[in-house]
């Protein structure tokens, strides 16, 4: 009788777990977006702005747009004039009461003038949100391959790849902190992440470098809690997204197109979490991979990845242009 009784507390204790459990997968998807609150009105000087970088393909053109619908001016960023040029000239023509600024500037390069060149383009403006876009594997290994160990990278593709996705993110926050918060102001800083950063082996440099915008996330929100300062970091993993530079298949549920993986993102502000995949059917995958033992998760990702380098499938997402 005692081992039944014990068993059955065992039982009720579990079930609660997995509804506790299964409560707080869930809830962050039903808040409503609190994007809102860093929208402020006035003439186009004073309305809230947003800074999108690598806005000029994919996910970042497509986070421009719904950015300008929800009623922010927008500063797009990227390394190619003539598709910022034609970005901005389209969200103009669709946004007549919007105001866009372009910035064009080489995400691998981030020496301190770099940087600070692009703060002062902003820094007339109300900037409230800030969306870390910009990222990638190398576009400069031969033939495009660009899925092969570490030790096979050279010098280029390996600092490319850490400037473009770990130093570019972390020194244009530490210039665009001062703008968002003087005054009082708030705002919203968005880290764009990848499921890579579970440890993909043929692409270690980048995955690497998204599990830092992670830990950067999580920091820099304590940090700003700490300082009393309105301003909210999110890190925001995908999975795979279709619509963007080098990937055009049919949009499925755990493939979504750019557009749709745009609006995620944005409705995910204010769910009080450092760290979110946007898409629930991506962090749905990641929840049900982890439920598979290490070992045999480890020889999964490798035959995945041995795969896609057979096949010579390319990631590049766009966010780098």
């Amino acid at each position: 009788m005692a081992h039944s009784t014990i068993f059955t507390y065992l039982g009720i204790l579990f079930s609660l777990g997995i509804v506790a459990a299964t409560i707080d997968f869930i809830l962050p998807y039903l808040r409503p977006s609190r994007l809102h609150r860093y929208l402020h009105r006035g003439d186009s000087a004073q309305t809230s702005w947003a800074l999108v970088t690598g806005a000029s393909d994919g996910i970042g053109k497509a986070l421009c747009y719904e950015l300008a619908a929800t009623g922010f001016n927008v500063v797009l960023h990227g390394r190619n004039p003539s598709k910022l040029e034609a970005v901005q000239n389209s969200l103009s023509s669709t946004f007549p009461s919007r105001a866009f600024r372009t910035i064009v500037a080489d995400a691998t390069i981030c020496t301190e003038d770099a940087i600070q060149a692009i703060a002062n383009r902003v820094s007339d403006l109300q900037l409230t949100v800030v969306i870390n876009n910009a990222g990638g594997t190398p576009v400069s290994a031969p033939n495009g391959d660009i899925y092969k160990r570490l030790d096979e990278y050279s010098h280029k593709e390996v600092a490319d790849t850490v400037n473009m996705n770990v130093v570019f993110p972390t020194m244009l926050s530490n210039a665009l902190l001062p703008l968002m918060i003087r005054n009082g102001g708030r705002g919203v800083i968005i880290m764009i992440g990848s499921v890579a950063a579970r440890g993909f082996p043929l692409i270690a440099p980048y995955g690497a470098g998204k599990a830092y915008l992670r830990v950067l996330s999580e920091a820099l929100g304590q940090e700003m809690h700490m300082a009393g300062y309105d301003v909210e970091v999110i890190c925001m993993p995908l999975g795979g997204v279709t619509g963007v530079q080098a990937i055009w298949q049919k949009p499925s549920l755990f493939t979504p197109h750019a557009t749709t993986a745009a609006k995620k993102i944005l409705a995910r502000v204010g769910c009080g979490r450092s760290e979110i995949m946007p898409h629930w059917p991506h962090a749905l995958q990641r929840l049900l991979t982890d439920l598979i033992p290490r070992g045999l998760r480890g020889g999964i990702f490798r035959e995945a990845m041995a795969e896609i380098q057979r096949n010579g499938l390319n990631p590049q997402d766009g966010k780098r242009d």
